[in-house]
């Protein structure tokens, strides 16, 4: 074997070991993905939730997403695909025109997060086909990852939320009278102890 043939079978292979890692990388990512437009913690969240394919080559019809406990004011608008239909715990779109197993089906709604930092929200979704359905429902055990799953359910974790400009605005008017008061005082003092040098000036001979 030359030494030009020796190099293209060693490209070659490389080039295969990259497409089974990308396609690896790939079919991990084919997963429900969930957008906030905010997760602080007490905001009115806008969710955007992403499911990239149908069931295994069959059109999506219907999808159901249920709320995790502490959310509240839920609500949702229908779009000229999808109708959308609220329960106590959850939301449901349904459509006439099945949505190809090629295309991403794309649901958006919006929640009010609860005031707990820390908190982690899981949204299970339920996809409907022609022919079957998936179950994006799986969560990972405590301190794992999402590695280990065929079907992860969404998840998104709520952050602190941000100071309120009124009370940064009341504790900086609280503050400036201290400020003020502080600063009149620095002032007298200096006010008094050049007094004294003054007196003190004249009444030597």
């Amino acid at each position: 074997m030359n030494l030009r043939t020796a190099v293209r079978r060693a490209t070659l292979t490389g080039l295969a070991a990259a497409g089974i890692v990308a396609l690896g990388a790939t079919s991990a990512m084919a997963h429900v993905t969930i957008t906030p437009s905010t997760t602080a913690a007490g905001a009115t969240a806008e969710l955007r939730v992403e499911i990239p394919h149908g069931c295994v080559g069959s059109a999506t019809t219907a999808i159901s997403i249920r709320m995790p406990e502490g959310v509240s004011d839920v609500t949702a608008s229908g779009t000229d695909r999808w109708a959308v239909k609220e329960t106590a715990d959850a939301l449901t779109w349904t459509t006439g025109e099945p949505l190809p197993d090629t295309e991403h089906a794309v649901v958006e709604f919006s929640v009010r997060l609860p005031d707990d930092d820390g908190a982690t929200l899981v949204f299970p979704v339920i996809q409907q086909c022609e022919q079957g359905e998936a179950a994006w429902t799986e969560v990972a055990e405590h301190g794992e990852g999402h590695d280990g799953l065929e079907r992860p359910a969404p998840v998104l974790v709520v952050t602190p939320g941000e100071p309120e400009a009124g009370s940064a605005t009341a504790d900086a008017e609280a503050r400036s009278p201290l400020v003020t008061y502080g600063a009149a005082g620095v002032l007298a003092a200096g006010v008094l102890a050049g007094g004294a040098v003054l007196l003190r000036r004249r009444r030597r001979p």
